[in-house]
């Protein structure tokens, strides 16, 4: 027997959420359909011996004003995190303190961060004509000497969730436009939610909306009103739809009438295929970093410690020979740039496996940058999309989650009074 509302938002991820919370304070019924056994979508967090970590998604930056709104909303606390970091480098076969690479080598940096930040101004003002390269390209085209190459690499790995030959270096151009020059590399790290995102989400699906559980959509009709099927047979009808699911996962709903083509030609093409890894460590210092050519993990953020334990993160790309279940491959990628650490306790979550998401933050490909335009996914029938996939503004953040899915419940509530 069907169901009936006035919206079914599919997804329950914070862009899911925020259209259904906005579109519930409206004064609309709404549900929402979630395929997971949870919400939060790409937010989740975990415990090591008791400590908060995010499998997914970490940071929040000091402009990302809908987050913090959120927080504030919740009365849930907010974590900074010290921005005036220790570094530690392994470029060009060795591992480095103070400078990232040998002096023989400071004029190919000089020219290569010159260049990125020149390019970094052009993106802002809508000049920049590289997106279609890949990063890999991008940065071999600098000249860059070894362990300067080294060093773009690594730092490439915290700006693109792909590989560098898979991603285009948009990504990386686009961060360093968007958070204040190459500076804001570091200073866009700065707070994260002291509850932890999954504590936010479960806050905001207790705020008047349903949420039912376990419910992949697999079919869409919007042929009159909308008709969302789940893979169980079940059925909701309802006057619009929102729809908040990875990008990567749209091929898995069917849509009748076809979907707009420039949303069937982006469904899937998001290349972000990142690797995390949260780990607990003693014997190093805490509050740091580490760039650089690693085994498998090429980007660290070491947290506080509590008796000797430091909570670390470290980031990869999904590659063959590196396997981020096994503690052997882990303690070799944490002694490439912390040869003095134990490892404890480590964990993470296949995000690219997982078919809920089928991929990591937003990544633009190599060659095809246009495919994850946002301009792709705009309303049509009585469907609007919300996510981070799909954000006009700080697209592959929770902020740009939020944002869209505040603009969604706007478009579908003008839709409904209209």
């Amino acid at each position: 027997m069907d169901a009936f509302c006035d919206v079914v938002v599919i997804g329950a991820g914070l862009g899911g959420l925020r259209a259904a919370r906005d579109l519930a304070d409206q004064g609309h019924s709404v549900v929402v359909l979630e395929a997971r056994d949870r919400v939060g979508g790409r937010g989740r967090t975990s415990t090591l011996d008791g400590r908060l970590v995010e499998l997914g998604g970490s940071w929040f930056t000091p402009e990302h004003v809908q987050v913090k709104s959120e927080l504030a909303r919740y009365e849930q606390p907010t974590r900074d995190f010290p921005t005036q970091l220790r570094a530690r480098w392994r470029t060009g076969g060795e591992l480095r303190h103070g400078l990232p690479v040998p002096w023989d080598e400071l004029p190919s940096l000089e020219h290569a961060l010159a260049r990125i930040a020149a390019d970094a101004e052009d993106y802002g003002v809508g000049t920049f004509t590289g997106a279609d390269r890949s990063a890999l390209q991008y940065i071999d085209d600098l000249e860059p000497t070894p362990a300067v190459r080294d060093f773009l690499l690594g730092w490439w790995q915290l700006t693109g969730g792909a590989p560098p030959e898979a991603g285009s270096v948009v990504d990386a151009i686009g961060s360093i436009a968007g958070h204040g020059g190459l500076s804001g590399l570091l200073t866009c790290l700065a707070h994260g939610p002291g509850a932890g995102w999954s504590a936010l989400a479960e806050a905001m699906a207790a705020d008047g909306i349903t949420v039912e559980l376990d419910a992949p959509v697999t079919a869409l009709d919007v042929t009159d009103g909308a008709v969302c099927t789940t893979a169980d047979g079940r059925t909701w009808r309802a006057r619009a739809v929102v729809i908040a699911v990875p990008i990567n996962c749209l091929p898995a709903i069917s849509c009748s009438p076809a979907w707009p083509v420039p949303v069937a030609e982006a469904a899937g093409a998001n290349a972000g295929s990142a690797l995390k890894v949260l780990m607990l460590v003693r014997d190093i210092e805490p509050h740091g970093i580490a760039v650089g050519a690693g085994e498998g993990l090429h980007w660290w953020y070491a947290d506080d410690a509590i008796d000797d334990v430091v909570r670390v993160t470290g980031f990869g790309w999904t590659v063959d020979g590196f396997d981020p279940g096994s503690r052997s491959d882990i303690e070799r990628a944490l002694h490439a740039f912390f040869p003095e650490g134990e490892l404890v306790q480590f964990t993470h979550h296949d995000w690219v496996g997982d078919e809920r998401s089928l991929g990591t933050w937003l990544t633009a490909p190599a060659g095809q940058a246009d495919l994850v335009d946002p301009a792709r996914f705009a309303p049509f029938a009585c469907v609007a999309f919300a996510g981070s996939d799909v954000a006009h503004e700080e697209a592959g953040w929770f902020e740009g989650a939020l944002i869209s899915g505040a603009a969604a419940a706007a478009h579908i509530n003008s839709l409904l009074l209209g």
